[in-house]
């Protein structure tokens, strides 16, 4: 079994690249039969300081396979909180940024571990998650998996995010959810980070195919296709002005 990873990376509109406080890990771009492929990305909240630096640490920290069960999840915390404040508090900064800076910083997780089955031709994916970045999967042509919101309408303000300071994280063990399920060929993993998600379901819920709609970039620069599709959908008030991030999985023989 072979999959291919496809990812890509939109910041918000009147934003640089730079300020994208999405983050995106993965093993390698492809997967051969007898190996695993991790993926995860992560959402950092805007609300919150170097949110996209915590972002990145649980990310790679998932494809690191450090953080595939909730108690490995739960003991890798605290070191990943000390490597963001040292950080952090190394760099210069205004007063005003090291007062917000006690707040701590906030972001979702999501991340999918692909194995190859016993079975010819056959894998699994297991997924874990804190937030509200979701995981689909569409197999012959239907959405037959929407994790771990399964309505547009399911999607709150307030989704709980994992924090870098432990006074805000003693019921993430209560958030943690997982899933898990079977690969075969032409089945698609599709990862998406909230303000995607939540479109890609409102879609699906007019009865249409987002995931056809989903633009494939082949050998053109990712940015040169999503990004606007991105703004075409802005445009369009049919998704929020947040950071947007994608990684599709397409499963071969």
């Amino acid at each position: 079994m072979r999959i291919e990873l496809e990812v890509v990376s939109v910041q918000k509109a009147g934003h640089t690249p730079a300020e994208n406080e999405d983050a995106w890990a993965s093993e390698r771009s492809s997967t051969l039969e007898g190996d695993t492929l991790r993926v995860a990305v992560a959402d950092g909240a805007t609300e919150s300081l170097f949110s996209g630096q915590w972002a990145r640490l649980l990310a790679r920290e998932y494809v690191a396979g450090k953080m595939c069960e909730p108690p490995v999840l739960l003991e890798s915390l605290p070191g990943l909180q000390r490597r963001w404040r040292s950080d952090v508090e190394a760099r210069d900064l205004p007063w005003y940024a090291q007062e917000k800076l006690r707040e701590g910083a906030f972001a979702t997780l999501l991340g999918v571990r692909c194995e190859q089955s016993p079975r010819p031709g056959v894998g699994t994916w297991a997924a874990l998650v804190v937030g509200d970045s979701c995981l689909f999967q569409v197999r012959d042509g239907r959405l037959v998996c929407a994790f771990p919101l399964e309505q547009a309408a399911a999607f709150g303000s307030r989704p709980f995010l994992v924090s870098t300071q432990e006074g805000h994280n003693p019921r993430v063990g209560e958030y943690v959810r997982c899933a898990s399920g079977d690969l075969r060929p032409g089945d698609l993993l599709m990862l998406m980070t909230d303000a995607l998600a939540q479109w890609f379901l409102a879609e699906h819920e007019r009865g249409g195919t987002p995931w056809l709609a989903l633009p494939a970039w082949g050998s053109e620069a990712p940015h040169e296709r999503f990004q606007p599709f991105v703004e075409g959908l802005r445009a369009s008030k049919v998704i929020r002005n947040d950071d947007v991030t994608l990684a599709r999985l397409t499963v071969g023989a």
